[in-house]
């Protein structure tokens, strides 16, 4: 029986949900471009400003861009993308994976020919979207190839490697836990090289849903006024800019009320839930904490079917969290709501499959991973998070 259920009474589990929800064995550009085009060919893909992609455009351009990326790399495997939002980068991610390529994302202060200069790989900009004239054939992983690392983003102590899988999984966990409505766009406002960016620019893709892009230069009064306009159903951010946009956004906000089914706000430890509070009042939409790591997607999060104001949320479809202690990672051999702290370990299939860079033996216990994040719960089942 997977931890969750021990430790979230079934009272406060959301009504209807899966506990736990398999991963299909495709690749990101087979379940996230390819499988829309097919069946949805005229359904809307990705609105970014002016532009307007149907699924059959957006597979179209993935695949030309995927032929010039591959011609581009001759015997390189590696791709290094400095990945904001924006249409660019998403296709130039899209078709990196669809090339065959591994993809290093890259902050956007981080310089993209000098990593490649100093460790290697192909730099790719826009002057590679649409490369060639023909569409092409994909690269098609093997069933190994998903389950090996395909894409690098930066961790808390180093790069964190991820497989098509356990990305795959993060977008599967948080959106079968939110009973994400379906066909309502999503905007990601945080870059692809943040877990939360990237986990929000693939659910609505691999949901068959518009993926919105946010206006360049953070302007919350011109966010919220494309949240209005597209109608968007979830607006990932974290806490801090979420209640920026709130604050900024008085005029615009008016418009956007009660559209969006969720405003995710990302946390990374203790919070002040009076900022969750302004955010969902501002808009007047549920405001939904999540917690989680580059190394283990989202973890916790709370859910528009109850709400409770300081604690984070409950672990997600498919997180298997276990009390820990934090001395040595070993289990606590009680339940959350015994336990006055605990070390926050976690197994699922969106962890990530190992991290590079400096020896971390610590952060892994078995096959959890350690987040140093420390915890306690209530008698509901409820998580607060106390330090990490």
């Amino acid at each position: 029986m997977p931890k969750t259920i021990a430790i979230t009474p079934s009272w406060y589990w959301p009504p209807g949900i899966p506990r736990v929800v398999g991963v299909p064995p495709f690749s990101i550009p087979e379940l996230c471009v390819d499988r829309a085009a097919r069946d949805n060919p005229g359904g809307l893909a990705i609105v970014a400003g002016n532009v307007r992609l149907s699924a059959t455009e957006l597979r179209d351009e993935v695949q030309r861009t995927a032929a010039g990326i591959a011609a581009a790399a001759g015997g390189d495997q590696i791709a290094v993308l400095s990945a904001g939002v924006s249409l660019d980068s998403i296709v130039l991610f899209l078709a990196a994976l669809a090339a065959g390529l591994h993809v290093r994302l890259l902050s956007a202060n981080e310089d993209p020919a000098a990593h490649v200069a100093a460790h290697g790989g192909i730099a790719l900009d826009a002057s590679l979207r649409g490369g060639s004239a023909a569409v092409a054939g994909q690269h098609i992983p093997s069933l190994t190839e998903l389950r090996e690392g395909a894409i690098v983003i930066e961790g808390k102590s180093g790069p964190v490697v991820h497989s098509h899988r356990s990305l795959l999984s993060a977008s599967i966990g948080l959106s079968t836990f939110l009973d994400a409505t379906p066909g309502r766009p999503w905007m990601p406002l945080m870059s692809l090289s943040r877990w939360e960016g990237l986990l929000a620019s693939l659910t609505p893709l691999y949901l068959g849903a518009p993926l919105i892009v946010p206006p360049p230069g953070g302007d919350a009064e011109a966010t919220v006024q494309v949240i209005a306009r597209e109608r968007v159903g979830y607006a990932f951010a974290d806490l801090a800019e979420g209640a920026r946009i709130a604050r900024d956004a008085k005029k615009a906000a008016k418009d956007a009320r009660k559209v969006l089914d969720g405003f995710l706000l990302s946390v990374d430890g203790m919070f002040d839930p009076d900022e969750r509070r302004r955010v969902g009042r501002a808009l007047e939409c549920p405001a939904l904490t999540v917690w989680g790591l580059p190394e283990t997607g989202p973890v916790f999060a709370s859910h528009a079917s109850w709400y409770i104001d300081e604690s984070v949320g409950i672990p997600i479809t498919n997180a298997h969290v276990v009390p820990s202690d934090p001395r040595t990672g070993e289990p606590i051999q009680a339940l959350w709501e015994l336990v006055d702290s605990a070390e926050v370990t976690v197994w699922s299939p969106s962890v990530c499959l190992r991290t590079e860079g400096a020896d971390q033996p610590g952060r892994w216990a078995g096959a959890r991973f350690r987040t140093g994040m420390m915890a306690s719960s209530d008698a509901n089942g409820m998580i607060y998070l106390l330090d990490g």
